[in-house]
């Protein structure tokens, strides 16, 4: 799996689309953990990247991070989380209606390792164009979920 490194993400110019899929604006009203101040973004699907997205930021433009969405990662997900946790993600209208992902940040580190933060999964709300960064709050999951070994 090929990505582009944190160092190296794209300008919010660079990416090529995906055939029918135009960038989709999403707002974070309160902002991403420990970035208030990142609320406005740009969801893109590019073309040469089979499920993954990219969430690029309107306020900040060398801002961006490589997504996928958290059921294709780990099937069954939501099935482990706790009830409080299923209660919050219910509540913001995960499972209630089909416009509302699940989707996890993805890292590339510097042995070329790729892991996935589903402890802070975003729940992006594209029929209304808004999204939210949970915290889970009993979760078995971490910020560095192994998704690809070094080198892969």
């Amino acid at each position: 799996m090929s990505m582009p490194k944190q160092s190296q993400q794209p300008a919010s110019g660079s990416l090529e689309v995906a055939p029918g899929r135009e960038p989709v604006e999403i707002v974070f009203p309160f902002g991403l953990v420990g970035c208030p101040e990142w609320r406005r973004f740009a969801f893109v699907v590019p073309g040469e990247v089979p499920g993954l997205a990219v969430l690029q930021s309107l306020d900040d433009e060398d801002v961006a991070f490589v997504l996928a969405e958290v059921e294709d990662l780990v099937p069954g997900f939501l099935s482990t989380l706790n009830p409080d946790d299923l209660g919050l993600l219910h509540a913001l209208g995960l499972g209630r209606d089909p416009s509302v992902r699940l989707y996890c940040t993805l890292s590339v580190h510097a042995d070329d390792s790729v892991t996935a933060n589903l402890l802070g999964p975003l729940v992006l709300d594209f029929g209304r164009g808004c999204g939210s960064q949970v915290v889970l709050s009993g979760s078995p999951w971490s910020t560095r979920h192994p998704v690809a070994p070094a080198g892969k």
